[in-house]
């Protein structure tokens, strides 16, 4: 089994060289922005210096290129999580992602309707759903989170019903570290009809 290096993956990462207060930087609000690694970073530099246009706007040599450039990462992005190129949608962040889900789904919310979130989510993750509550009649209840952090599953599954629409949770808690059990909390989502919506920027 190959054990996981955290040098070889800080130093893909440029600014985690820094020191701050004479310590290496340990970079924890990734739910707000992320660091990029050199590869990312050499991406968007050979862009920029080379083949800078808007994707999806002008039929001239540097808007193809960067339309394909683009288009080939919705298909590896698919390839990746094993979904069809046409549901992989790109955002500027999760936050936006999250209000995005949350507006398509507005309307298919009826007073009374619940969406259930977890106590460990962050803003990006509560905001949008308040939205639905305050404009749609939608009910939000929130699973409890147990002393040590972890998500109370047996609590989580006490509060959906009939009633639950929509079940949105983080896959790991930017602030308690807590990495959330995916597979069985969606299931559990589905069993009762609910759709399911995944933070996944910490994850």
């Amino acid at each position: 089994m190959a054990v996981f290096d955290v040098h070889a993956a800080r130093a893909e990462f440029p600014i985690l060289s820094r020191q701050v207060h004479g310590k290496p930087l340990v970079y924890l609000d990734s739910a707000a922005s992320a660091q990029k690694p050199r590869a990312v970073i050499d991406a968007m530099t050979h862009v920029m210096e080379h083949a800078y246009s808007n994707v999806h706007r002008g039929l001239h040599t540097l808007g193809n290129e960067v339309t394909e450039a683009f288009e080939a990462a919705r298909r590896k992005v698919a390839g990746f999580i094993g979904c069809d190129e046409g549901e992989v949608v790109f955002t500027k962040g999760g936050t936006e992602a999250i209000n995005l889900v949350a507006s398509g789904l507005a309307r298919s919310i009826r007073p009374g309707d619940e969406i259930l979130l977890t106590e460990m989510e962050h803003h990006a993750n509560i905001v949008p759903w308040h939205f639905l509550r305050e404009h749609w009649g939608a009910v939000l209840k929130f699973a409890p989170v147990r002393d040590d952090g972890s998500l109370d599953v047996e609590g989580f599954r006490a509060l959906l019903s009939e009633r639950t629409k929509v079940v949105a949770f983080t896959h790991m808690s930017n602030v308690l570290g807590t990495r959330n059990p995916v597979a069985e909390l969606t299931r559990l989502a589905h069993e009762v009809g609910a759709q399911v919506l995944i933070d996944g920027c910490q994850g």
